[in-house]
């Protein structure tokens, strides 16, 4: 079955950029292109009516990191490529913060703990060696302090150890991913830019000086002509784009049911951030574990156990929700952003950083498309 002159004409036809992806980088890659593109007809395409993949399954950390991630960035890019990511971080969280009201997105800047509980990845680092992270980090952050050691007894609804010790960092931050991706929505739309979801991109090809894509619905499929296309799909990007370094990897998430008088307030990573949890007001939300190398089964318990374990009263309650994120993952650890052709931009693998770098790369990719089009 075909799409019908009206859809075809009013929707599918006569696209100046196509946006594959409609998560944080396909929406926010729309919205810088209309600032410099005010008469083009811009278009992004999703495969899912609400989202299926980071933008809308996450678990709404603003992912600056913790001192133990931070750590194992520095081994594994060197410390120059490290502080750029970091940087990279900072300017997409920026970004993300002042295009929208902080209450419109539930955006707390709550900081965040790490522990390291017994049989973790890396121990309680002491105070030369913060001292000395805090140094590296001082030249993206510009504060002296952005690590600190704190006594874990205080921590409220937290079972400590006697003596026990944690890392505190107030650059971290959580907010509403529902909320985020609703704003995000609204926010394309007063732009004039067309949101179309359920329409997959089956094919996309070069055809002489332009693009021609496949789209895809339930029940119709054309083939369009479009001169300029982003593929902002993450961990999905080698579906259109076979050589590209990104696989889809399952992060398990769950919540717990309402908590009474609950009042802790913050993030916490543990093992590098491979676990996280924070509270969505009176519940608790831990997620990760992938590197267990476990089956989703043990995965599940041992996250139950660890959430049990640190904060005894979510005992009290059951898992009320519970899904996979997917992590756009490769061989690197930075972002794709780089031309497959004349005109055609791949925005690819977040690294589980989508909240934070999103828009930030959505703006390089924006960039880099306006080079390829004025050779400049």
């Amino acid at each position: 079955m075909a799409f019908s002159y009206w859809e075809s004409n009013e929707w599918l036809e006569g696209i100046d950029l196509c946006i594959i992806g409609g998560g944080i980088v396909g929406l926010s890659s729309a919205l810088f292109a209309r600032e410099l593109h005010p008469d083009w007809k811009i278009t992004v395409i999703d495969e899912d009516p609400i989202g299926h993949g980071g933008s809308s399954k996450n678990a709404g950390f603003t992912c600056f990191g913790s001192y133990s991630e931070l750590k194992e960035d520095r081994k594994l890019l060197g410390n120059q490529a490290a502080l750029e990511l970091v940087q990279s971080r900072i300017n997409g969280l920026r970004l993300l913060l002042s295009t929208f009201e902080h209450e419109d997105i539930g955006y707390n800047a709550s900081g965040s703990f790490e522990f390291f509980p017994s049989g973790s990845r890396e121990p309680l680092p002491n105070a030369r060696e913060i001292q000395e992270m805090n140094q590296w980090i001082h030249q993206a952050t510009g504060f002296p302090d952005t690590f600190q050691l704190v006594d874990a007894e205080p921590i409220p609804e937290y079972r400590s150890h006697p003596g026990e010790q944690a890392l505190f960092s107030k650059l971290e931050g959580t907010l509403d991913t529902g909320k985020l991706n609703r704003r995000f929505r609204e926010k394309v739309q007063q732009n004039r830019i067309d949101l179309i979801n359920g329409c997959r991109i089956d094919t996309l090809e070069k055809f002489g000086n332009d693009w021609r894509i496949k789209i895809i619905s339930s029940k119709a499929e054309k083939w369009t002509h479009i001169p300029h296309v982003i593929v902002a799909t993450n961990a999905f990007g080698k579906e259109l784009i076979p050589h590209v370094d990104v696989i889809p990897i399952p992060n398990l998430v769950l919540v717990t049911e309402p908590i009474t008088s609950w009042v802790f307030n913050h993030a916490v990573h543990i093992d590098a951030g491979y676990v996280y949890i924070r509270n969505i007001g009176n519940r608790m939300l831990i997620g990760g574990g992938r590197h267990w190398n476990l089956d989703q089964s043990q995965t599940r318990n041992q996250l139950i156990k660890w959430l049990h374990e640190m904060f005894p009263r979510t005992q009290e309650v059951q898992i009320e929700y519970e899904w996979t994120g997917i992590l756009g993952i490769g061989n690197e650890r930075s972002t794709i952003v780089e031309s497959f052709g004349k005109n055609g931009i791949a925005a690819l693998r977040m690294g589980g950083m989508g909240i934070a770098i999103g828009m930030n790369v959505a703006k390089q990719a924006i960039q880099e498309l306006e080079h390829q089009m004025h050779g400049d």
